[in-house]
Protein backbone atom coordinates (compact mmCIF):
# COMPACT_ATOMS: atom_id res chain seq x y z
CA UNK A 1 0.00 0.00 0.00
CA UNK A 2 2.60 2.28 1.10
CA UNK A 3 4.89 2.24 -2.69
CA UNK A 4 0.99 3.11 -4.31
CA UNK A 5 1.03 6.23 -2.08
CA UNK A 6 4.09 7.32 -3.02
CA UNK A 7 3.72 6.87 -6.78
CA UNK A 8 0.27 8.84 -6.51
CA UNK A 9 2.39 11.82 -4.58
CA UNK A 10 5.13 11.72 -7.09
CA UNK A 11 2.85 11.73 -10.20
CA UNK A 12 1.02 14.76 -8.20
CA UNK A 13 3.95 16.90 -8.05
CA UNK A 14 4.90 16.08 -11.39
CA UNK A 15 1.83 17.15 -12.96
CA UNK A 16 1.70 20.28 -10.92
CA UNK A 17 5.04 21.53 -11.64
CA UNK A 18 5.77 25.16 -12.23
CA UNK A 19 6.50 26.55 -15.95
CA UNK A 20 10.12 26.21 -16.71
CA UNK A 21 12.36 29.14 -15.89
CA UNK A 22 12.58 32.16 -18.32
CA UNK A 23 14.99 34.25 -16.31
CA UNK A 24 17.58 35.48 -17.99
CA UNK A 25 18.55 37.66 -21.48
CA UNK A 26 16.10 37.14 -24.79
CA UNK A 27 16.94 38.45 -28.04
CA UNK A 28 14.13 39.31 -30.28
CA UNK A 29 14.08 37.90 -33.49
CA UNK A 30 15.39 40.73 -35.63
CA UNK A 31 18.48 40.41 -32.85
CA UNK A 32 17.67 44.26 -32.17
CA UNK A 33 17.29 44.10 -28.39
CA UNK A 34 17.76 41.89 -25.29
CA UNK A 35 15.74 41.46 -22.88
CA UNK A 36 16.79 40.87 -18.96
CA UNK A 37 13.65 38.87 -17.03
CA UNK A 38 14.50 39.01 -13.34
CA UNK A 39 12.26 38.70 -10.05
CA UNK A 40 10.72 42.30 -9.39
CA UNK A 41 8.97 41.57 -6.17
CA UNK A 42 6.16 38.86 -6.04
CA UNK A 43 6.82 38.54 -10.04
CA UNK A 44 8.90 38.61 -12.88
CA UNK A 45 9.50 41.45 -14.98
CA UNK A 46 11.79 42.26 -18.54
CA UNK A 47 14.01 45.13 -18.80
CA UNK A 48 15.39 46.11 -22.35
CA UNK A 49 19.36 45.31 -21.16
CA UNK A 50 20.74 46.31 -24.55
CA UNK A 51 19.55 47.35 -27.97
CA UNK A 52 21.27 47.56 -30.98
CA UNK A 53 21.10 50.94 -33.20
CA UNK A 54 18.17 50.13 -34.93
CA UNK A 55 16.56 49.54 -32.19
CA UNK A 56 17.43 52.43 -30.52
CA UNK A 57 16.14 55.04 -33.80
CA UNK A 58 13.22 52.27 -34.05
CA UNK A 59 12.31 52.81 -30.52
CA UNK A 60 13.11 56.71 -30.39
CA UNK A 61 9.84 57.90 -31.16
CA UNK A 62 7.96 57.40 -27.63
CA UNK A 63 11.66 56.70 -25.57
CA UNK A 64 14.39 58.34 -25.67
CA UNK A 65 16.78 55.76 -24.27
CA UNK A 66 15.32 52.30 -24.77
CA UNK A 67 18.34 50.55 -22.34
CA UNK A 68 16.54 50.23 -18.84
CA UNK A 69 12.79 50.37 -20.06
CA UNK A 70 10.94 47.90 -18.22
CA UNK A 71 9.06 46.52 -21.14
CA UNK A 72 7.55 42.80 -19.35
CA UNK A 73 5.49 43.41 -15.87
CA UNK A 74 3.63 40.92 -13.66
CA UNK A 75 4.79 37.88 -15.29
CA UNK A 76 3.08 35.23 -12.97
CA UNK A 77 2.84 31.24 -13.74
CA UNK A 78 -0.20 30.50 -15.56
CA UNK A 79 -0.30 26.64 -16.39
CA UNK A 80 2.81 25.72 -19.03
CA UNK A 81 3.23 29.71 -19.62
CA UNK A 82 3.74 33.37 -17.89
CA UNK A 83 1.05 36.09 -18.35
CA UNK A 84 1.59 40.15 -17.11
CA UNK A 85 1.34 42.94 -19.27
CA UNK A 86 3.63 44.01 -22.66
CA UNK A 87 5.21 47.68 -23.35
CA UNK A 88 5.71 47.79 -27.11
CA UNK A 89 8.14 51.04 -27.21
CA UNK A 90 8.16 51.27 -30.86
CA UNK A 91 4.26 51.86 -31.08
CA UNK A 92 3.89 53.11 -27.55
CA UNK A 93 1.43 50.48 -26.37
CA UNK A 94 0.58 48.38 -23.84
CA UNK A 95 -0.81 44.98 -23.81
CA UNK A 96 -1.62 41.80 -22.07
CA UNK A 97 1.26 38.96 -22.56
CA UNK A 98 1.64 35.65 -22.33
CA UNK A 99 5.10 33.94 -22.53
CA UNK A 100 5.65 30.46 -23.23
CA UNK A 101 8.78 28.01 -23.55
CA UNK A 102 9.04 25.82 -26.02
CA UNK A 103 12.48 24.67 -26.14
CA UNK A 104 14.80 25.46 -23.48
CA UNK A 105 16.41 28.09 -25.20
CA UNK A 106 12.93 29.45 -27.16
CA UNK A 107 11.17 31.74 -25.56
CA UNK A 108 7.24 32.37 -27.48
CA UNK A 109 6.27 35.45 -27.12
CA UNK A 110 2.27 36.40 -27.63
CA UNK A 111 1.09 40.18 -27.05
CA UNK A 112 -3.09 40.79 -27.24
CA UNK A 113 -4.34 44.42 -27.71
CA UNK A 114 -8.31 43.93 -26.44
CA UNK A 115 -7.64 40.05 -26.69
CA UNK A 116 -8.31 40.60 -30.34
CA UNK A 117 -5.68 41.85 -32.14
CA UNK A 118 -2.37 39.43 -31.22
CA UNK A 119 1.16 38.85 -32.64
CA UNK A 120 3.76 36.69 -31.54
CA UNK A 121 7.42 36.58 -31.91
CA UNK A 122 10.04 33.28 -30.78
CA UNK A 123 12.65 35.18 -28.94
CA UNK A 124 16.41 33.27 -28.36
CA UNK A 125 18.24 32.89 -24.88
CA UNK A 126 21.38 34.44 -24.60
CA UNK A 127 23.80 33.61 -22.24
CA UNK A 128 25.08 37.01 -22.08
CA UNK A 129 25.26 40.29 -23.73
CA UNK A 130 27.33 41.41 -27.01
CA UNK A 131 30.22 43.44 -25.29
CA UNK A 132 29.52 46.70 -27.58
CA UNK A 133 26.12 48.08 -29.36
CA UNK A 134 26.28 47.15 -33.28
Amino acid sequence: MQPVIAIAALVTLTGAAAPGSIEGYWANPSGTAIIAISPCGAALCGKVAWASERGKREASRSTPDVVGTMVLRHLKPAGDSWTGSLFIPDDDIHVSARLRLVAPNELKLTGCALSLLCRSQLWTRKEALPDAPE
